[in-house]
């Protein structure tokens, strides 16, 4: 059964879920350069800023408002949350964000709803009720009037770039994944196959030209390309079942790469490395023979964690063809 991921969102603390939206933000890094969580007195209204390019603040930048509360988060709250921005910005502390997300586990209210459908009418109540409505509750023991600086962000600011994220609509967007696996042990599920393209790649050359010079050691051929050794019917049907190692451990590789943790990927290769290294070392009669055992060890080891979990005799013994291909663990040494 699976957890119930938004339950357990809405129950982080304040300072997890910035922590959690941080490490959500870094798996969106592709949409990003880079991205900072701000804490504490003195964020100037900014908990976690996604950076479009490496002039971060100083170029375009997102904001993400994370609003850990007991209820929906209501219009008030809205208001003064957005105005902090308007203000510092207006004041000359940062330009203002392209967009503004409300990070809600347990969401808004309907007149919430309502302003963030309707960005043209939340505009104009921005600058129909500061005087009256927020010029008092954006800074302690002091009232922030509207002043000209402050309308004109106002005026500038697209308002259809304010967007709210309750806890299900985190859990559901595929970036959030990594998160989950980290915070509460997700698992991101079976990885699909790999699929072996006709045409030789360049990406699998390295390991496929020693594999040549193993299969020319052995004799009694020689193969100028890996096109004329799959054309062979002596090591044809061997190179052909390697390839396919190779490509279901690559397409392993990109499919936890996208849902877990950096460093998962990284564990495991290492744990399959360690695994074979022993073998891959000791003296054997042949090249072949050292393929071989170190294939036989491959497939019988058990990596730890979700990962671990998931990787099938293939995924392992490609994954030794990805460590030979990057010169870690060479066939022909």
């Amino acid at each position: 059964m699976h957890k119930n991921y938004p339950g357990l969102i809405s129950v982080l603390t304040a300072a997890e879920l910035e922590d959690f939206v941080d490490d959500w933000l870094h798996q969106r890094c592709r949409e990003y350069h880079s991205h900072e969580r701000w804490s504490g007195t003195g964020d100037l209204g900014r908990d976690v800023t996604g950076y479009v390019n490496d002039r971060r603040m100083d170029g375009p930048w997102d904001n993400f408002q994370c609003k850990q509360l007991s209820k929906p988060l209501s219009e008030k709250a809205l208001f003064i949350e957005l105005g902090k921005i308007f203000m510092h910005s207006a004041a000359g502390a940062y330009e203002l964000p392209r967009a503004y997300t409300f990070v809600a586990p347990l969401g808004v209210v309907r007149k919430v709803r309502e302003f963030v459908a309707h960005p043209s009418r939340l505009k104009q109540e921005f600058l129909d009720r500061w005087d009256t409505y927020l010029a008092g509750d954006l800074v302690e023991k002091a009232t922030v009037k509207l002043t000209p600086e402050i309308q004109a962000k106002i005026r500038a600011f697209d308002f259809a770039n304010v967007h709210w994220l309750d806890a299900r609509l985190l859990a559901k967007d595929p970036a959030c994944m990594p998160a989950l696996v980290k915070w509460f042990d997700a698992d991101p599920g079976q990885s699909p196959r790999g699929v072996v393209p006709t045409a030789i790649q360049a990406a699998e050359s390295a390991y496929l030209g020693q594999l040549l010079r193993v299969y020319e050691e052995r004799g009694p051929g020689t193969y100028p390309d890996p096109k004329a050794a799959l054309a062979c019917p002596d090591v044809g049907p061997h190179l052909k079942i390697q390839r396919t190692r190779f490509f279901d451990a690559t397409a392993f590789d990109r499919f936890y790469r996208d849902s877990t943790p950096e460093e998962f990927v990284q564990t495991f290769r290492d744990e399959i490395h360690h695994g074979v290294i022993d073998v891959h070392e000791a003296d054997h009669t042949n090249k072949f023979a050292r393929l071989n055992k170190v294939m036989q060890q491959a497939a019988l080891l058990q990596a730890s964690g979700v990962l671990g979990r998931h990787a099938g005799p293939q995924v392992k013994q490609g994954t030794c063809h990805l460590l030979a291909n990057e010169g870690v663990m060479p066939w022909d040494r």
